[in-house]
């Protein structure tokens, strides 16, 4: 890992498919060399439901971003989302042979497999085991137990699991379009990478990401990811409703949505909303585009608290919360998740160690180039040496192992 690579990454977005060509340094900086990018065609909830169009999609996708990065594409790296997830936590144990005895490496790894041999959907696959905490002995409360002295070692995992019919369209619609499917990683997860920096994840941050027509947050505390979960409500929601509130076009109030969006009415002046139920035509104001806009993401911020109330981790958050995603661009967002959450939170889109930021200032890339870190981090590219003008993407050993954080 110690020479630049080019690392094509794809976000497989609910309202937009996004490719990025980038260029990763040693020290982790990035720089975007090329990218497309394309409405979402043939694809629902995660899963390419019609392939013939969603190929088509990746497609011209990949072209513009050969063309844009002036390279030849042969693989991409590419993000997993949708409801066939599933979140769920797990408890193993592992015997120590010989023991007492220092704990070693490959006594972790025995742990961990037993922690994936816990029953699932019979249609579903482990995509992910992180472990949160380990117990040597019956101490609890355990980062990282390689070299303590025990005869007991126990594990607290978390685990998502996901859909072989819908991982496997993906790989199948990825390799029509004529590319090799080098690798993945949950789409939040790859967000977190590229926005949360290790002292906010050692300290307790959740990262919520309001996306096209979900939304996802993942939480980190002493450095690993302790649980994640989704909300089928996102961005749409709110130009949907804009739209029937202020009786135009759904294109008109994305646009409104995305120019003048405001979600919080104490920042506007006040508007009598029976408006909204008349049948006279309806005026345009700060505060009428914030009546409208307000409930439905409090709706969305109050259903991702409940999920996290009912995960057991709202009481871990120390460091507050980071709100990315096309939802959260509106005024007033972060604002309005404080007042739902009652912690510290902020707004980011970007990672700080993108050189060249002024190239991403509109979409949603973070998850892209969270991504391209990832594959970085796996060594991505070791064939690429001897190709000037070529990207060619590698699944590396370890991979996934890697996109699962600690252990």
């Amino acid at each position: 890992m110690g020479q630049p690579q080019l690392i094509v990454a794809t976000d497989l977005g609910t309202t937009t498919f996004r490719t990025l060509v980038v260029n990763v340094q040693p020290d982790g900086s990035m720089s975007v060399v090329g990218k497309g990018e394309v409405q979402t065609s043939g694809f629902k909830d995660g899963d390419f439901v019609d392939l013939d169009a969603g190929y088509n999609a990746v497609r011209r996708m990949i072209k513009q971003a050969e063309k844009s990065a002036d390279v030849d594409i042969s693989g991409i790296y590419y993000t997993i989302t949708g409801s066939h997830l599933r979140y769920l936590y797990a408890r193993s144990q592992h015997q120590i042979v010989n023991g007492p005895r220092s704990i070693s490496q490959d006594d972790i790894e025995a742990v961990l497999d037993k922690a994936r041999t816990m029953s699932i959907p019979y249609d579903h696959s482990i995509l992910s085991v992180n472990p949160v905490e380990y117990s040597v002995d019956g101490v609890s409360g355990i980062l990282n137990p390689v070299g303590r002295i025990g005869s007991h070692l126990e594990v607290e995992a978390f685990l998502i699991t996901g859909s072989r019919s819908v991982t496997g369209n993906i790989e199948r619609t990825v390799n029509m379009a004529k590319l090799e499917a080098a690798g993945w990683c949950i789409d939040v997860l790859a967000a977190a990478t590229a926005l949360l920096t290790s002292e906010e994840k050692e300290a307790g941050v959740i990262l919520l990401d309001i996306g096209g027509t979900e939304s996802n947050w993942v939480m980190f505390r002493n450095g690993g990811m302790a649980g994640c979960g989704r909300v089928p409500w996102g961005g749409v929601h709110l130009t949907v409703d804009l739209a029937q509130g202020l009786r135009c076009s759904e294109s008109e109030a994305e646009s409104i949505k995305l120019e003048r969006g405001l979600v919080l009415r104490s920042l506007a002046e006040g508007v009598d909303t029976d408006v909204l139920f008349g049948d006279n035509e309806v005026n345009e104001s700060p505060g009428l585009i914030a009546a409208i806009l307000e409930p439905r993401l409090e709706e969305i911020f109050q259903l991702m608290k409940n999920d996290m109330v009912q995960a057991g981790q709202l009481s871990h958050i120390k460091n507050g919360i980071v709100l990315t995603g096309g939802g959260s661009r509106c005024s007033g967002s972060a604002a309005l998740c404080e007042e739902v959450f009652s912690v510290p939170a902020v707004t980011r889109y970007l990672p700080d160690n993108l050189l060249n930021e002024s190239t991403l200032l509109d979409g949603q890339w973070a998850s892209v180039l969270g991504l391209a870190a990832w594959g970085y981090a796996g060594e991505v590219g070791s064939l690429q040496d001897s190709y000037e003008d070529e990207v060619i993407p590698v699944k590396p050993a370890g991979f996934l192992k890697r996109i699962l954080g600690r252990g």
